[in-house]
């Protein structure tokens, strides 16, 4: 079955609309892990680590003759391989305090500054379209649908003894927070 009337949408829109869509659950669950838990999983920082590698190869053996990487292109796809090394002589040498505060001030880039360009990245390569709106409302947009989703998430990890119980969490494989509940919130679902 075919949906009328979406097939006149500017391509333009069209890669707003998959681009919002394809970040909202990252963006909500990315709230929701710091509001409920006060981190960040291990899956997550590897997720972005996995994505900024991929990247980075695919600039590595990418023909240069038609394509010039910009250098922030680069730093962006490395820092988050820079932080799985750091990471690895951390757990080695413990002792080295120094090592440690570097470890939280990389990680903390590559989460909240390269691994947003590097999708940015991804975005430019696959959907130029998005980025054939000249007009700053739809990259504001989305920047503020992903900026809304976050806090959120942020404040329903927050709450999340009102509507979720201890064992939503143990059901779904996941850590179960120390302050979730026993009781049975008011749901559809159950």
């Amino acid at each position: 079955m075919k949906l009328s009337g979406f097939e006149n949408i500017d391509p333009g829109v069209r890669a707003f609309i998959l681009i919002t869509v394809a970040i909202a659950y990252p963006a909500w669950e990315f709230g929701f892990e710091i509001g409920a838990f006060g981190r960040l999983f291990y899956e997550k920082v590897f997720v972005a680590w996995s994505i900024s590698t991929a990247l980075f190869v695919v600039l590595l053996i990418m023909p240069k003759e038609k394509f010039a990487v910009p250098k922030l292109a680069w730093v962006a796809t490395a820092v988050p391989s820079l932080w799985l090394v750091l990471a690895l002589v951390v757990h080695t040498a413990p002792e080295v305090r120094l090592l440690g505060h570097a470890l939280t001030v990389i990680g903390f880039i590559a989460y909240v500054a390269c691994f947003p360009y590097v999708i940015y990245m991804a975005v430019s390569i696959a959907y130029p379209d998005l980025l054939t709106i000249t007009r700053r409302g739809p990259r504001i947009t989305v920047g503020a649908i992903v900026l809304g989703l976050v806090v959120l998430g942020f404040i329903a990890g927050r709450h999340h003894p009102r509507f979720l119980t201890c064992d939503d969490f143990a059901i779904s494989g996941n850590y179960v927070p120390a302050d979730c509940s026993d009781r049975q919130p008011p749901t559809p679902f159950r």
